[in-house]
C-alpha cells in the first residue's frame, strides 16, 4: 500500500505539472501577456477576455489545484505508510 501512495504521489505531481503548463498556455492565449507565467495571479485579467479562453485557464486551475490536494494526501499516505512498515 506504501508503494501505491507513492506512485499516486509522483503522478499528482506529473498531473499538476502538465496543468500549471497547460493553464499558462491557455492564458498567453487569452492574452495575459508576461503574466502568463504566474497565471494563477492574472485571473481578474484573463476574466476580462471572456468566454471561452477564460473558461479553459479556469478548467486549468481546478485540475491544478485538484492535482495539488491528492498530491499532498498521498504524501501524507505515502510518509505513514513507510514510516510505520520500518
Amino acid at each position: 500500500m506504501a508503494v501505491v501512495s507513492t506512485i499516486l504521489v509522483y503522478l499528482a505531481i506529473m498531473g499538476a505539472i502538465a496543468s500549471f503548463v497547460a493553464g499558462a498556455f491557455f492564458s498567453a492565449r487569452a492574452g495575459a501577456g508576461r503574466l502568463s507565467i504566474v497565471w494563477p495571479f492574472a485571473l481578474g485579467r484573463i476574466r476580462s477576455a471572456g468566454g471561452e479562453p477564460a473558461a479553459r485557464v479556469n478548467k486549468a486551475l481546478v485540475a491544478f489545484i485538484a492535482c495539488l490536494l491528492v498530491g499532498f494526501a498521498a504524501f501524507s499516505a505515502s510518509a505513514n505508510l513507510h514510516r510505520f512498515a520500518k
